[in-house]
């Protein structure tokens, strides 16, 4: 059985999580619940849960407090439930922990359970947390890190050390400002969904560029622009008027 705390200060919300996981996932067990950061850490502390279903937001503050508070005795997973806080869910993303948006989901309940069974027993990443909790500290409100999924693991950047992403297939090779690259298990449209788009632009099908490493534009051939790192995209005929705009927006 899966040893699972829910926290979640919605009355109705709670009932509707509870009953969801007890039609549909036999393997949950709800040693407890919390509606508040402080009454969580007490129950999490006293239960020792292999799963914490969290809320984002706990009566006006953010649960991500919970973690503070824990650490560094963070041994369970997590799945954070959502109905807003667009700011906060970016940074959940960017640290690829799992979440569900209410009101939640059937299907989408089932399958985050069954990921979940699929990696227990392995280690907690707690790096994870650390960059959620970074990005959400950030003076200019807006996520800082990523953690990029790859085929063993996951590697950490900041959003300024990416030049480019580029689609493969099912997979995206990013490119760092060092001249590394590395291969991402998840696809482009995952990383134009997760990077700040004032700072990335899908100048092309395959490429997203980031605006601040563009070193020049040119028409000599088509539409195409240097980067940072000696690499020179293509830029669609039809992307090129917004193209245009955001870097003059950069300047």
């Amino acid at each position: 059985m899966i040893r699972t705390v829910i926290v979640e200060d919605e009355a109705n919300a709670l009932y509707s999580l509870q009953n969801l996981l007890q039609k549909h996932c036999p393997n949950i067990w709800v040693v407890g619940t919390a509606d508040t950061v402080d009454e969580a850490e007490k129950t999490i502390a006293a239960t020792n849960p292999d799963l914490v279903f969290m809320d984002v937001e706990l009566q006006g503050e953010l649960s991500f407090r919970i973690f503070e508070k824990l650490s560094p005795n963070i041994e369970f997973e997590v799945i954070f439930t959502t109905g807003h806080s667009e700011y906060a869910l970016q940074a959940i993303k960017c640290s690829c922990l799992e979440y569900l948006l209410k009101p939640i989901d059937k299907a989408e309940l089932v399958l985050a359970v069954q990921k979940f069974e699929t990696k227990r027993g392995g280690q907690f990443n707690h790096k994870r947390i650390e960059m959620l909790l970074h990005n959400i500290s950030s003076s200019k409100n807006k996520a800082q890190k990523i953690a990029i999924p790859s085929p063993n693991g996951f590697v950490f950047v900041n959003f300024s050390e990416i030049v480019l992403c580029e689609a493969d297939s099912n997979y995206t090779t990013v490119h760092i400002l060092d001249g590394s690259k590395l291969i991402s298990t998840k696809n482009l449209k995952w990383f134009e969904e997760v990077l700040q788009e004032d700072l990335f632009f899908r100048c092309h099908k395959s490429t997203l560029v980031n605006l601040n490493h563009v070193l020049k534009y040119t028409r000599d051939e088509g539409h195409r622009v240097a980067v940072s790192g000696g690499h020179v995209v293509d830029v669609s005929t039809r992307k090129i008027d917004e193209f245009l705009e955001k870097i003059a927006t950069k300047e």
